[in-house]
């Protein structure tokens, strides 16, 4: 990510973690850092105040929650994006007449193949 350096401060907790996670991702810090600095910046102002809110005030088990939360709404899109992707993959596959008889012989035929 090519753009302009800016300087930032965690605690050492954080700093393990990102090194960590740099590393398991084979990514570097700064990248980390500048992905994750431009999906903040790019929040609309109420998410970001709510997040602020959060971190300020929230118990331990709100914070738990938004992170399951959170995590659940990113696996269901990730869900989403795979399954445009196949659908995009097996549209050129498709007969051109899309009936049943027609989807359910090419569906026949792809088996066939898998098992051969």
């Amino acid at each position: 990510m090519g753009g302009r350096s800016v300087s930032g401060d965690v605690d050492e907790s954080v700093a393990v973690k990102l090194g960590a996670v740099a590393s398991a991702d084979a990514q570097t810090p700064a990248s980390i850092v500048g992905r994750a600095t431009s999906f903040y910046v790019n929040l609309p102002e109420a998410a970001r105040s709510a997040l602020r809110r959060l971190e300020q005030s929230g118990t331990p088990d709100e914070r738990r929650w938004f992170e399951g939360e959170l995590m659940r709404l990113l696996l269901q899109t990730n869900f989403s994006l795979t399954q445009r992707m196949m659908a995009a993959q097996a549209a050129h596959a498709l007969p051109a007449d899309a009936s049943d008889a027609a989807i359910d012989a090419a569906a026949d035929e792809w088996m066939g193949a898998a098992e051969a």
